[in-house]
């Protein structure tokens, strides 16, 4: 019984926890007790692309995953769980964004440029910026103080005078750059004795949150259709009620508001960015490269600026200003980082998964069952509209790159090429980023908006998306134009993709995964007789590794006797070598099963649990034999006796039971391997 909720002491714990983060944020500090912090803590007064290092890696790299070598793609040997969280199949940009962040937290020239993320729509740019925003809001792992009244947050250490920056900074093992904004700076002279000596000590000093809605260190700037409007709302803007009065020259003068300035020690995103004019583009390279921003039309001297700048665009604005020649001096400011769509099966699948199985109602709920198969297939029609054309088919390509743990395996293992990186390598190897596999074709949302529709449809019908409903989703969405920015001729290869009567089809590899299950729950639904295969197999190589012995024998080749004659049996080569030919052994000649035969005894525990090669090969070999059997249980031209239907409702119950299909889609399934079985 789920015990009712205590709704006094929730708000109690709540209410303490919010009086204590206050009196922690509000409790004041002077700049005398802060440099005692950092004495203690150097990494208090840390940049902001350290920071923002530290939220993605960990203080000390200890949120960075090292990926084992069979599951690398495209080189990356590292993975940043921060992002994986919420991102699939993208972890080569992560790793060169995560790469770009720790050049610019140990000041190397790469972070003087702009983050550029270039990719499709809908590839994960603008959440990565979210997720990076994020980790600032959610950061905790040290306090971060201010200048109590500051407009942009300033760093403490900036009250210290230049000639003894250089002596603390090396005491205190920090580094210190930067001055003072003209408020802060105006708030020196109260704190200045009638001798003249300024008690920069005993400014006061407060701790501070970033904020995504209080636009506390966190900002978004898009450009709009005015230039001058973009410009001031990065930098800020005149203050009129204080010009009018004391003139341009007075600290007030004009407001510290812009988005710049309030992301200090934090993040500012840029979006569509490349679509901003030339002069707002030089405000975030100065930002960058000198970390100085100037308030237009001010007198006041350039403001110091610590923030990690990340913006993103989506293809066309981007390859329209990489052409314009006007704009070659402002192209090499940018640090580009393509960022495409996912190129394997389980990649593109963890996405549907997420956002289907795990954040929606529809399965958390029970509103809509959804069959093995179907998310799988819509991943890979998504993968497969993703690649380049080349020698091998793209339903091949597809299985290759996805580890071969694809819907069914290769059928020729012989297409397995020996360096899977080559092909990698081939499609990304075009200078225009757009020609690039996984720059182009069906987005995720697009998938997404497809299979929620026929969800929807499903819950009120027959409560289940099985595999042909998603392929008729697929078909409908694209067929009757409820998605834009494809052409006719992306639309055609679509539909080509999806059609039932093409042999490099999404429909023919649902058959054959059809045929496939239905197989291994026919064969479950009886008897195990994998793992009885399994061991005959390796009683039958002991036994040919005895008859092959010189001089020790143990005897076990002089009992085993025709029964009918009543000679010594041969070992039976042909079982061995109908298993020995399936995948993934592929052992194609004698040679290579010989020395299979020899190894395979010197496996320590060799049990069907313990060597899935041979287990593997064992269960296609049954697949085989089992489809004669199959046929003629599932054939509907002629009355089955009471044996037959047993089998069959045996067959249901297995692949509910065991495979996780309902009445439905088990249904679908099964009818789909009848049909494909008596063609």
């Amino acid at each position: 019984m789920i015990d009712k909720i205590d709704l006094t002491k929730i708000i109690d714990d709540d209410s303490e926890k919010k009086r204590q983060k206050k009196l922690e944020k509000h409790e004041k500090l002077t700049v005398r007790e802060y440099l005692e912090l950092v004495e203690k803590d150097p990494r208090i007064p840390q940049f902001a692309h350290a920071r923002a290092d530290e939220i993605i890696c960990g203080p000390n790299e200890e949120n960075v995953e090292e990926i084992p070598e069979e599951e690398r793609w495209c080189g990356v040997d590292r993975r940043y769980p921060f992002f994986t969280k919420e991102l699939s199949g993208v972890d080569r940009p992560l790793a060169m964004l995560a790469g770009y962040i720790k050049a610019g937290k140990n000041r190397a020239s790469t972070g003087k440029q702009v983050v550029l993320l270039v990719g499709p729509p809908a590839s994960g740019k603008s959440t990565t910026a979210r997720i990076v925003k994020q980790g600032f809001e959610d950061y905790n792992v040290r306090p971060v103080y201010m200048i109590e009244g500051c407009p942009k947050q300033e760093e403490p250490l900036h009250v210290l005078p230049r000639h003894l920056r250089e002596e603390i900074g090396e005491k205190l093992g920090v580094r210190i750059e930067g001055d003072l904004c003209p408020i802060c700076r105006e708030k020196l002279k109260t704190f200045t004795n009638e001798d003249g000596v300024i008690r920069w000590w005993d400014i006061p000093v407060v701790q501070f949150s970033f904020s995504i809605q209080g636009v506390r260190g966190i900002t978004s700037f898009e450009p709009s259709d005015e230039k001058t409007s973009d410009v001031t709302a990065l930098t800020g803007r005149e203050n009129i009620s204080i010009t009018s009065v004391h003139g341009y020259n007075h600290p007030r003068a004009f407001e510290i508001s812009g988005k710049i300035p309030k992301a200090e020690r934090g993040i500012c995103e840029g979006r569509e960015l490349t679509s901003s004019d030339p002069q707002v583009l030089q405000v975030f390279f100065s930002v960058a490269e000198e970390r100085e921003l100037e308030i237009q039309g001010s007198s006041f001297p350039h403001l110091s600026v610590d923030t990690v700048i990340l913006a993103h665009t989506n293809l066309v604005p981007f390859k329209k200003f990489a052409a314009n020649k006007e704009y070659e001096g402002l192209h090499n400011r940018f640090y580009v980082i393509p960022f495409p769509y996912p190129l394997r099966i389980k990649d593109e699948l963890a996405v549907y998964k997420k956002l289907i199985e795990r954040e929606s109602d529809f399965v958390r709920l029970k509103k809509c069952h959804i069959a093995p198969g179907s998310l799988e297939l819509a991943a890979m029609f998504a993968v497969l509209t993703r690649y380049l054309k080349t020698t091998k088919s793209l339903l091949t390509k597809a299985k290759l790159y996805n580890g071969e743990k694809s819907l069914t395996d290769l059928e020729d293992a012989n297409t397995r090429p020996r360096d899977i990186e080559a092909m990698i390598e081939e499609g990304q190897a075009s200078p225009d980023l757009a020609q690039r596999e996984g720059m182009f074709g069906v987005s995720s949302r697009d998938v997404l908006a497809a299979l929620n529709t026929e969800i929807v449809k499903q819950m009120s019908r027959k409560k289940c998306l099985t595999p042909l409903s998603t392929i008729r989703a697929l078909r409908d969405v694209f067929k009757e134009g409820h998605r834009m920015g494809y052409s006719p001729e992306d639309i055609q290869r679509f539909m080509t993709l999806l059609a039932a009567d093409e042999k490099d089809s999404v429909m023919k590899e649902y058959q054959s995964y059809a045929v496939t299950k239905v197989s291994k729950a026919f064969l479950h639904a009886h008897e195990d007789l994998s793992r009885k295969l399994f061991n005959q197999y390796i009683e039958e190589d002991r036994y040919y590794r005895d008859t092959k012995r010189k001089f020790l024998r143990s005897g076990a080749a002089a009992t085993r006797k025709d029964p009918v004659t009543g000679k010594p049996q041969e070992p039976n080569i042909k079982f061995m070598r109908s298993i020995e030919k399936q995948k993934p052994l592929n052992l194609t000649n004698e040679q290579e099963a010989e020395v299979f035969r020899g190894e395979l005894l010197e496996f320590p525990n060799l049990t069907y649990e313990t060597y899935s090669p041979l287990a593997r090969a064992v269960e296609e070999k049954l697949l085989q034999d089992s489809k004669d059997m199959l046929q003629t249980v599932l054939a509907t031209d002629k009355p089955l006796d009471s044996e037959e239907n047993k089998r069959v409702a045996d067959l249901f119950g297995a692949m509910q039971n065991e495979h996780g299909f309902c009445e439905i889609c088990a249904a679908e399934t099964i009818e789909q391997a009848r049909a494909l079985l008596n063609k």
